[in-house]
């Protein structure tokens, strides 16, 4: 009976720290933002593959931060209410059970589980911002989306599938003072984009190129960024791999 209990636990352990996520403090600077961004987009994943991927919120006290048009109301919280249009066979969990976030505070909710139907799945996060007008907390509907999540045999779900065909490798030295390579493995010689985004999305570094088969590095000089987070990625029009750079002067 002690085994039974002890295995019990760890089982329940197992699935805990597999689906409640915990939020980011680096993120905590920031005035606003909801991460990965659609440009940077959701990792791909495999049928049959674990699929584990993670959201990260910044709640801003200004909803125009959100929406230009409603610059100048307070936000009080935001209730993330569904993720609309998620593959068959993963769910989302919050690291609140409530899904809802006070404003300048940090949160996360995890997407996992696995997927069991290829496909390409236009993904939406549906949130209500309560918001104070004439100081009566009021709710209005909003969505993030523009994401998609695609699960197929050639996808790339940077978890070490055997079908995956172009894989990112993390960036060295990381974080980074004035240059880093950025380095990846591709089975095939094709036209590859890479690129660099700040957390607003924004391009820092754009460029395209021809692979070589097998291992191919990326020089970057980061001298000319400031101190903060990026999100760097390559993608072959199939398959996408993003990571997280630090850069630190």
């Amino acid at each position: 009976m002690k085994n039974f209990i002890i295995i019990t636990f760890c089982l329940f352990s197992f699935s805990f720290t597999h689906s409640q996520c915990v939020p980011d403090p680096i993120y905590a600077d920031s005035t606003f933002g909801v991460w990965p961004t659609p440009q940077t987009n959701f990792p791909a994943g495999d049928i049959g593959v674990f699929y584990d991927e993670v959201v990260y919120f910044k709640v801003p006290r200004d909803a125009g931060n959100i929406d230009s048009a409603a610059a100048g109301t307070y936000i009080d919280s935001i209730v993330l209410s569904s993720v609309s249009n998620l593959p068959p066979g993963l769910t989302y969990q919050c690291d609140i059970p409530s899904c809802t976030w006070n404003y300048d505070s940090i949160g996360c909710a995890t997407i996992s589980g696995t997927p069991t139907t290829n496909g390409s799945y236009q993904i939406s996060l549906d949130a209500t911002v309560w918001t104070q007008i004439f100081l009566i907390p009021f709710p209005v509907a909003y969505s993030f989306d523009g994401y998609t999540i695609n699960i197929g045999l050639t996808s790339d779900n940077s978890l070490g599938s055997s079908f995956s065909n172009l894989t990112l490798q993390d960036a060295i030295p990381n974080p980074s003072n004035n240059t880093t390579n950025i380095g990846y493995r591709s089975l095939n010689s094709e036209n590859i984009s890479f690129q660099i985004t700040n957390l607003l999305g924004e391009i820092m570094i754009q460029d395209n190129f021809i692979s070589n088969v097998g291992i191919n590095t990326i020089g970057v000089n980061t001298s000319i960024f400031s101190n903060g987070v990026y999100l760097y990625s390559i993608s072959n029009g199939h398959v996408r791999s993003t990571k997280r750079l630090i850069v630190h002067h």
